[in-house]
């Protein structure tokens, strides 16, 4: 029940997007110019020892793509999904944080402190070995004008990650 719940709110947060997006001034001027294709690796932790155990540690890595809808108020909105795949959080358990995600996310400029750095957050659904909702935040460098790396962490229904990612905006 959780789990449907979860992915009704997650699939209305998307249309609603969408149906806002015409209300956006967009950067991109074609279509093709608002997605983007990434990869990055992650280190995983269960924290059980407030309760006695032993935390689980693993690490992985990630592939995804994103779509920006465009600028609002100097804030990016997007979209981003992508598949997960970590090694097990205990030796033989078979307890693994793999699966599939998909979040909302919003990137803010900040030339304050780099012209190149930007602020992020994301909101989504994870679905697989730790499904539940998920957030994070964290920072993005644009390296070359279609090349960007992600330092994130990332709280899941039972884990948290620590990400570093590498994007390239078509």
């Amino acid at each position: 029940m959780k789990t449907l719940i979860s992915a009704i709110a997650l699939a209305s947060l998307g249309f609603t997007q969408v149906a806002s997006a015409n209300d956006l001034n967009t950067a991109p001027s074609s279509s093709k110019e608002k997605f983007y294709v990434g990869a990055g690796l992650n280190h995983n932790r269960i924290d059980t020892s407030s309760f006695g155990g032993v935390d689980g540690k693993t690490n992985g890595f990630q592939v995804f793509g994103g779509y920006d809808y465009g600028r609002r108020n100097g804030i990016d909105i997007g979209f981003e999904a992508g598949i997960i795949q970590t090694g097990e959080f205990y030796d033989g358990s078979g307890e693994d944080a793999d699966g599939v995600w998909m979040t909302a996310i919003i990137k803010k400029d900040l030339p304050e402190i780099k012209e190149k750095l930007s602020g992020i957050a994301r909101l989504g659904y994870g679905m697989g070995g730790d499904d539940g909702l998920l957030m994070g935040f964290g920072a993005q460098y644009r390296l070359a004008p279609q090349v960007f790396i992600r330092l994130e962490y990332v709280n899941k229904d039972v884990s948290q990650s620590y990400q570093v990612n590498a994007f390239y905006h078509f």
